[in-house]
């Protein structure tokens, strides 16, 4: 019979402040791209927004890793959370202007790229920080039925209030006034965790495309592969889904919302069927039908289409990602005793990072190498398959681990 772990105080605030991040960042990430996209026009220019965002991410990261360090990661925390709220304040002053002026587009991926970077620096940190290999599996299971329960009641909630409002632009404008006041709570949550960061001083670059720690270098090559893929369901998926929906924001809500109420189920069930003993084989499972899902989002363009790759992506993703952030955890869990973790994260989080613009960037030069019809699925389709090169890339390291383990203990 397996022990169970109680979550202490500092876990539960964390899953308070992920899951109501999830909330404000469902009703304004999509609906961000979507306004944007209503203004721009072009998945290109979204996509080159999106790169400018992500791409500030690694030096949110280190500013923030060394106010961290020397005073508390939740300042870091919060200091992000009132830069997205910025962004959003430009994003309701500027309105119809930002496709007037051509720049404005990428000042505000700048605000919102520091902002999240600063966000999820303190976020992984303190994931980290507050949990322990005992509580990592039950903390990160209700840190995901908890994310898929905001992420019902926030698509809903943002659907509703566009089908009210006058037209579906002005319903955007209301969420965003809306979720204002959700990040200043979570702002204020933020600021009341207590635990204390590493006071150690840290170092990055030695850790991005290291070869001498094998463990590291797969940490590291493991998340730019990851961040592949992601790229697409940061980016396209959205935009993909709301232009299968023919452009309707209350259709597009409630089928986010149809999507995480499966995820919440699957998110139950993933923390009852994973172990560490299958946790491989589930990794190879999510990863097969990770990689099917997107394709079909592109392959079936239609609203039948973006249902099937909801419910698909939806099932299959506590497969996929739970291995992931438990083998990353675990492993951060061995460099907490010997150094600052910090340098580990921000290297971590480059290399996803660097993994996304891949990704972005992909879809750029397609457009540019391919004609306009065929481009998009050419790309997604060429983005989706790296699930598939991760979960091969693990299971041949994690079988040569093994193998080694056993010939030192013979």
């Amino acid at each position: 019979m397996r022990k169970t772990t109680a979550l202490s105080k500092q876990e539960i605030k964390m899953v308070v402040i992920n899951g109501t991040y999830a909330m404000a960042a469902a009703m304004t990430a999509v609906f961000v791209n979507v306004y944007l996209y209503k203004f721009t026009g072009s998945l290109v220019t979204m996509t080159a927004y999106a790169m400018v965002r992500f791409g500030f991410f690694p030096i949110a990261f280190t500013i923030g890793a060394h106010i961290g360090r020397r005073f508390r990661l939740s300042l870091t925390m919060t200091a992000g959370l009132l830069l997205i709220v910025c962004g959003l304040l430009v994003l309701l002053t500027l309105r119809e202007k930002i496709g007037e002026i051509s720049f404005a587009i990428y000042g505000i991926g700048v605000i919102f790229g520091m902002g999240e970077g600063f966000f999820w620096l303190s976020t992984v940190s303190l994931n980290q920080l507050v949990s322990t290999k005992e509580s990592r599996g039950k903390y990160l299971g209700f840190l995901g039925m908890f994310n898929g329960l905001t992420n019902i009641i926030a698509p809903l909630s943002a659907a509703q209030i566009v089908a009210w409002s006058p037209s579906d632009t002005e319903g955007y404008i209301r969420i965003f006034q809306l979720v204002i006041v959700l990040y200043l709570i979570i702002a204020y949550l933020a600021s009341t965790i207590k635990v204390a960061s590493q006071k150690g001083k840290f170092t990055v670059l030695d850790k991005v495309f290291q070869r001498r720690d094998k463990q590291w270098a797969y940490i590291f090559n493991s998340h730019l592969l990851f961040g592949i893929r992601d790229s697409l369901v940061l980016m396209l998926a959205g935009l993909l889904i709301y232009r299968a929906t023919g452009g309707s924001g209350s259709v597009y809500g409630r089928l986010l919302a149809l999507f995480a109420s499966i995820s919440i189920a699957a998110f139950f069930f993933a923390s009852k069927i994973i172990t560490r003993s299958n946790r491989l084989k589930m990794y190879q499972f999510g990863a097969v039908f990770t990689a099917l899902s997107t394709i079909i989002l592109v392959v079936i363009p239609t609203t039948t289409g973006a249902i099937a790759y909801g419910v698909l992506a939806s099932i299959v993703a506590p497969f996929y990602v739970n291995p992931f952030q438990i083998i990353t955890m675990n492993a951060m869990s061995d460099y907490m005793d010997q150094s600052n973790i910090l340098g580990h994260v921000i290297s971590k989080e480059i290399g996803i990072t660097f993994g996304r613009l891949l990704g972005m960037l992909t879809i750029i030069t397609f457009s540019v190498i391919f004609p306009e019809d065929i481009f998009l699925p050419m790309a997604v389709i060429f983005c989706s398959v790296f699930p598939i090169v991760l979960v091969v890339y693990a299971t041949i390291y994690h079988h040569q681990r093994d193998k080694e383990k056993y010939i030192s203990t013979s």
